[in-house]
C-alpha cells in the first residue's frame, strides 16, 4: 500500500481514538505524527494528548512564571515553554524545564543552592540563558573558587520531585579562569548517591589545552605536586573529563541513576578534592543540572 493510501486510511479514524493512541507514545513521537496529515495533526496537538505529556506534579513557580503559563493557549504552548524557558521555583535558586523528547522534569540548581566551602568564594553574576518570550538574558549568581586547601561542593534534591521510572544524570556547570590552578592533580572526585546506593569516580576539571586553531585539545598528563616536588602524571582512562556546552560553559558528569517510583528519599552529589597541597583557585561554578540522561528535540 502506498504511503499516501496508508496516512488516508488512518486519517479516517476518530480523532478521540487517534488521541488516545498518540498519548500512549511521548511527546517527540506525538510531534512526529502531527506531521503525517491534518487529521492525525489535530489530534496530536489536542489537549487531550498534551496534558497526558504535562506532569500532573509540577512543583510551585513564582507568580510571573505561573501567570506566564496560565495565559497560554493550550496544553501544548505551556509544555513547549517549559521545555524551552527553565522555570524559577519559589526560593528562586532552583529552576526547572521539561525534557523535549520525554516530558521528564530537569532541574538546575543554582551556585546559591550548594553547599560549598565557603568562605572560599566570591559571588558573581553571569548570564545563564535567554528568555525567548522577552528577548532579555536570564542571569544568576555563580561561584567563584578562592585560594582553598579543601575543595567541596555538595548538593541534593528530593527524589519526589524528579520523574518516576526515569533515567537521570547529575552534572556540574563550571567555567575555568585563566588564573586556574591547583586543577589538575590531584584528581577530583564526584559522587551521587540515592537509596543507600552511591557511585564514585575520578575526574580531572583542568583537563584541556588550546591548540593553535583554536581547540580544545585533552591532556594525556597533568603537572603534579608533591611533597617533594613536582612531576607528570598520566591522565587514565577511567578519569572522567569534562566537555564543553553550547553555551559557553563545560560540564563534568556526576554521575547517574534510576529514579524508581517507590523513591521517597534524596539524591545527593558531590563534587571534592580534599587531599592536595596546592592551594585551589579560578573555578567558577554556575549550577548542578539534573537532567533525563536521554534527551530529544522537537521540531
Amino acid at each position: 500500500m502506498e504511503a499516501t493510501e496508508a496516512e488516508s486510511d488512518i486519517g479516517r479514524l476518530p480523532e478521540e481514538l487517534l488521541a488516545a493512541i498518540i498519548l500512549l507514545t511521548s511527546p517527540l513521537d506525538a510531534c512526529r505524527a502531527a506531521v503525517v496529515c491534518r487529521t492525525i495533526r489535530s489530534a496530536a496537538d489536542s489537549d487531550a494528548v498534551w496534558s497526558h505529556f504535562l506532569p500532573r506534579d509540577l512543583p510551585r513557580f513564582v507568580a510571573a512564571a505561573e501567570r506566564s503559563l496560565m495565559e497560554l493557549p493550550s496544553c501544548k504552548a505551556r509544555f513547549r515553554r517549559l521545555s524551552d524557558d527553565p522555570a524559577l521555583l519559589l526560593g528562586r535558586v532552583t529552576r526547572m524545564w521539561l525534557d523535549k523528547a520525554t516530558g521528564g522534569k530537569c532541574y538546575a540548581l543554582s551556585a546559591r543552592a550548594l553547599n560549598t566551602s565557603l568562605p572560599h568564594w566570591r559571588w558573581m553574576h553571569v548570564a545563564v540563558a535567554h528568555d525567548t518570550k522577552t528577548g532579555r538574558s536570564i542571569v544568576s549568581e555563580a561561584a567563584r573558587l578562592w585560594n582553598v586547601q579543601r575543595l567541596e561542593i555538595r548538593g541534593k534534591i528530593p527524589s519526589k520531585m524528579l520523574s518516576h521510572n526515569s533515567t537521570y544524570a547529575a552534572y556540574m556547570v563550571f567555567k575555568l579562569m585563566h588564573t586556574t590552578s591547583g586543577l589538575s592533580h590531584p584528581f577530583q572526585e564526584a559522587s551521587i548517591s540515592i537509596g543507600g546506593s552511591e557511585s564514585t569516580h575520578r575526574a580531572c576539571l583542568d583537563s584541556y589545552y588550546e591548540d593553535g586553531a583554536g581547540c580544545m585539545v585533552p591532556r594525556k598528563q597533568v603537572l603534579a605536586r608533591f611533597r617533594r616536588g613536582f612531576g607528570m602524571v598520566l591522565v587514565e582512562d577511567d578519569v572522567i573529563l569534562p566537555q564543553r556546552r553550547t553555551d559557553g560553559w563545560m560540564e563534568l558528569e556526576l554521575g547517574g541513576f534510576c529514579n524508581e517510583e517507590d523513591d521517597d528519599g534524596e539524591v545527593c552529589f558531590a563534587f571534592t578534592e580534599t587531599e592536595g597541597l596546592n592551594a585551589k583557585t579560578g573555578l567558577v561554578v554556575r549550577s548542578i543540572e539534573v537532567r533525563i540522561k536521554q534527551q530529544g528535540s522537537i521540531s
